[in-house]
């Protein structure tokens, strides 16, 4: 059987909880305000399956650009190349 090329390809432990944090999200997680020029962690959150990046992003840190809607837009440089992810506030954390 050929092996599968999706988008969620070899993610089973970017995608998966921990068992102690298995179940909803704090709340307050998703409606977390950022300012645009702030510096933030992408980090997919299993439970949220909404505004979410490609999990090949996973674990860059960006720059907010603005909001587009409820979701931020942030700037990460890849390989040299300046990208704009449209992602919610349930998958990023403020760089401290």
């Amino acid at each position: 059987m050929p092996s599968s090329n999706g988008p969620n390809k070899a993610t089973r432990n970017k995608l998966s909880n921990t068992p102690r944090e298995r179940g909803t999200s704090p709340p307050q997680r998703a409606i977390q305000e950022y300012e645009p020029g702030q510096k933030v962690h992408l980090k997919i959150d299993p439970s949220v399956r909404s505004g979410r990046f490609h999990p090949r992003f996973d674990g860059h840190t960006g720059t907010v650009t603005g909001k587009q809607g409820s979701a931020f837009t942030v700037e990460i440089t890849d390989g040299g190349k300046e990208k704009t992810l449209i992602v919610s506030a349930a998958h990023l954390r403020a760089q401290n």
